[in-house]
């Protein structure tokens, strides 16, 4: 009866995880059906998107392939609202592309700090390692996450490591995901940033997000991801 009892928590634990198709951001909702349809990878799709309001090109349109190992998603940001797939979503210019999602059967190797690193400072008591002779790139290892910053000039890596940290700290280091290992490198500057997450289940599939903008955003994304049914 115990074992009976776990087993039904379980499930109701994973159903009440899976997101409903009107939870899923409004320019995935006409292909998330199909994705899953597609593959036997499960599919992680945003619940969370904040468009750039900003700029002139603020509407992100998708461009989306699944196949039956693993299936990829390409943001863009377009001056128009596009349907999914449209032809004018296929090679577009690098300055329209803002973020990829991806999901493949794999796993991951672990990556060790270099050699030539030496001790920095400690953050929030997570060691710092910084590279001694370009000084702008910073590895940092805390539970099962490895970081690795790389500045263009100055403090910028540092700036970084405290937007990350600020933003990772809000969501509890994105514990309440299945996370067995996982990688997050940060390029260029804090509010237009190059970030990429990738990490392994334990159920052997590996993800990658790759976002082009505010660190705190990217953050507020991979935590909004869910699995849809």
């Amino acid at each position: 009866m115990k074992k009976l009892a776990l087993l039904s928590l379980l499930s109701i634990l994973f159903l009440t995880a899976l997101a409903k198709p009107q939870e899923v951001v409004p320019f995935l909702r006409p292909v998330a059906t199909g994705l899953i349809q597609n593959t036997n990878v499960p599919v992680l799709l945003p619940t969370y998107w904040s468009e750039h309001k900003r700029k002139s090109r603020k509407h992100t349109s998708v461009r989306v392939k699944s196949y039956e190992n693993g299936y990829k998603i390409y943001f863009l940001s377009m001056d128009k609202p596009y349907r999914a797939n449209d032809p004018a979503l296929f090679h577009p210019p690098v300055s329209r592309q803002i973020g990829e999602l991806s999901g493949n059967v794999g796993t991951m190797i672990p990556s060790d700090r270099p050699n030539d690193f030496v001790f920095y400072k400690k953050k929030d008591g997570v060691k710092l390692w910084i590279q001694p002779w370009i000084k702008s790139i910073i590895y940092a290892k805390r539970g099962p996450w490895t970081m690795r910053f790389d500045g263009d000039y100055g403090d910028e890596p540092y700036q970084q490591a405290d937007d990350l940290f600020e933003a990772m700290k809000k969501v509890n280091w994105l514990k309440n995901k299945d996370i067995h290992e996982g990688y997050i490198t940060i390029q260029g500057t804090r509010r237009e940033a190059y970030i990429s997450f990738s990490w392994e289940t334990d159920g052997g599939y590996v993800y990658d997000f790759f976002y082009k903008g505010p660190i705190k955003e990217a953050v507020k994304i991979v935590d909004s991801l869910q699995y849809f049914e």
